[in-house]
């Protein structure tokens, strides 16, 4: 103790190469610990045990595949009619929100001097066609030169269309319906001064609407004119309609193919922006009908479903919709005979051994 206390560094090396002593047996223990308990752990105690899963062995059956869109209502025609004549307005007969009846009288303009201008017209005309016998008459008698003829003929021809420009601008002063529709918007009012290409009315053809949408590459492969369509309306209404029209170039902007479907309305009850959803049968498939509480995600979150094979094992299928409604699903290019994993199937993942417990077992029990 005398030599420690005359030299402290002895004591400083003592206690160092007792702490390294101390720590290198801790080590060496707790790799004998694990060995020890590694050779004791049997290999048949790392292999997990397989899961009971409960499954539902279905038959594939016939089904229609079906094209389900969104789309919204338009009308089929609507006529926006512009004043062909400069006049003022004297009489409106029909307001805004009416109905009208093709030639029915939407607006009448000021005539002005117009009816003088056709007797003028018609006057000249005359005038033109007595010259015009006379002069005639001497050609064929060698008395007038065929040249002062073809003057004569050339004077009359502009008199009549003269005339006619005059009748055509009499009858602009009335504007009429185009067909059978409702008048939807008139800009003007009596007294108001139009010119030629000014907005009189807009009137909005209601016997018959149609169902915009816009389609894909791939489901525009499936479309033609023609192909009758289910459309269901937000109002619950189902009405039957078909294709008129399946554009051959996409928008340049979304790349997708414009859709018109045309459906009555004999109510008169459709209005123009209404949502509607389209079912289309395209061709008929075999598929498998299930609920959709089968669909699950996989570890690359594609949507499908999962079944046991031959083997006991998890199969993994993508799911490849032909139809959906309330009562479930259809599933296209699964085998024509399945065991989907109905109970359990959060628990396995594609490649794992089963034990399958059947449906119909359970609810025997």
């Amino acid at each position: 103790m005398r030599i420690l206390a005359k030299k402290p560094y002895l004591l400083a090396i003592i206690l160092s190469v007792s702490l390294v002593v101390w720590l290198v047996s801790g080590q060496f223990n707790k790799a004998s610990a694990s060995r020890e308990n590694t050779e004791k752990t049997p290999a048949t105690l790392l292999k997990a045990e397989p899961l009971n899963v409960r499954v539902r062995e279905q038959q594939a059956e016939p089904t229609t595949r079906e094209l389900v869109l969104s789309g919204r209502t338009a009308p089929l025609r609507v006529s926006k009619l512009r004043a062909e004549i400069e006049a003022r307005v004297i009489e409106l007969p029909v307001e805004r929100g009416e109905r009208v009846k093709q030639g029915d009288i939407i607006a009448k303009l000021a005539v002005n001097d117009r009816p003088q201008r056709i007797t003028q017209a018609q006057a000249l005309v005359k005038q033109y066609e007595a010259d015009y016998a006379a002069k005639k008459d001497l050609a064929n008698k060698g008395y007038q030169a065929q040249l002062n003829l073809t003057e004569v003929l050339a004077s009359l021809e502009s008199a009549k269309a003269q005339l006619k420009q005059a009748q055509i601008a009499l009858e602009n002063t009335v504007i009429r319906a185009p067909f059978d529709g409702m008048l939807e918007t008139r800009p003007i009012e009596i007294g108001d001064y139009v010119g030629i290409g000014d907005a009189i009315a807009e009137v909005v053809d209601e016997s018959k609407f149609l169902i915009l949408t816009d389609v894909t590459e791939l489901e525009r492969t499936q479309l033609k004119v023609g192909m009758s369509v289910n459309v269901m309306l937000i109002t619950g209404q189902i009405v039957t309609g078909k294709i008129r029209l399946a554009a051959l170039q996409a928008t340049t902007a979304t790349r997708t193919f414009a859709i018109e479907i045309e459906i009555p309305n004999p109510d008169k009850k459709l209005v123009a922006g209404m949502s509607a959803t389209l079912n289309i049968a395209t061709d008929n498939v075999m598929a498998h009908q299930v609920s959709s509480s089968l669909l699950v995600l996989d570890d690359s979150g594609v949507l499908g479903v999962k079944a046991v094979n031959d083997k006991n094992q998890v199969v993994f299928y993508p799911a490849k919709f032909a139809r959906a409604n309330a009562t479930g699903i259809w599933l296209t290019e699964l085998p024509e005979k399945i065991r989907f994993i109905t109970v359990g199937q959060g628990f396995v993942r594609a490649g794992d051994e089963v034990i399958p417990v059947p449906e119909d077992q359970i609810s025997k029990l």
